[in-house]
């Protein structure tokens, strides 16, 4: 019997180069509140965050009707630029494609709506690559999320792979082997994965060099 093999990305920072359409989505909707001392930096240090948490971040302590309001001004931008700016890392589109060739299910496993992913996923051609997805659900953490999904896929062999120390964590906690990416947006983090790698490109060698080490890692 074939071994079910399932390789977990996170999303932003991981397959999305988000930077591209949702920094001046955000730029645009804090603008309209007033709102222009924000850096771009700034805006990219809060990805991956959970949405209650960033808007915190660049709105300071509002309302959760002015949060939702906020949360679908960004919405609406980030799907108009997407068209435009919106692209995966290089290496990504050729990883995925490799991993399902050898028989990995991919799934996504996101601090995001699934909505978002969705959206991201169609625009980026990235779809036909993906076979699950896990979005963020109220009040959970990603350990939780991961774990989840795990459950629904019940693979006998499986790694994380993210750019966030919530990517690594999540990974750790459920028993899976995790590879950082350095080229996503807090490389510092990403060094605490089992394996770093600084290109999309290298995803599958990496993949496959912890799958084999490990033989048979499902929790």
């Amino acid at each position: 019997e074939q071994m079910k093999k399932l390789a977990v990305f996170d999303f932003d920072g991981t397959l999305n180069r988000t930077d591209l359409f949702s920094v001046p989505a955000h730029l645009k909707a804090l603008a309209e509140r007033g709102i222009t001392n924000v850096t771009g930096q700034k805006v990219i240090s809060t990805f991956g965050e959970r949405a209650d948490e960033y808007v915190k971040i660049l709105l300071g302590t509002v309302s959760p009707s002015e949060a939702r309001r906020y949360l679908d001004d960004v919405a609406k931008y980030e799907l108009e630029f997407i068209a435009e700016y919106g692209r995966p890392y290089d290496g990504v589109i050729e990883s995925l494609s490799r991993l399902r060739e050898d028989g990995y299910r991919i799934a996504v496993c996101s601090n995001s709506s699934l909505r978002y992913q969705t959206m991201v996923l169609t625009n980026l051609k990235l779809m036909p690559l993906v076979d699950t997805i896990q979005d963020l659900r109220p009040g959970m953490t990603k350990i939780q999320t991961l774990s989840l999904l795990l459950k629904k896929e019940k693979p006998d062999a499986a790694v994380m792979v993210g750019d966030r120390k919530f990517d690594i964590e999540a990974g750790r906690e459920n028993g899976l082997p995790t590879i950082g990416c350095k080229y996503g947006f807090n490389p510092q983090e990403a060094d605490l994965a089992d394996i770093v790698i600084n290109s999309a490109f290298e995803i599958y060698d990496a993949v496959q060099q912890l799958i084999s080490n490990t033989g048979n890692n499902a929790v």
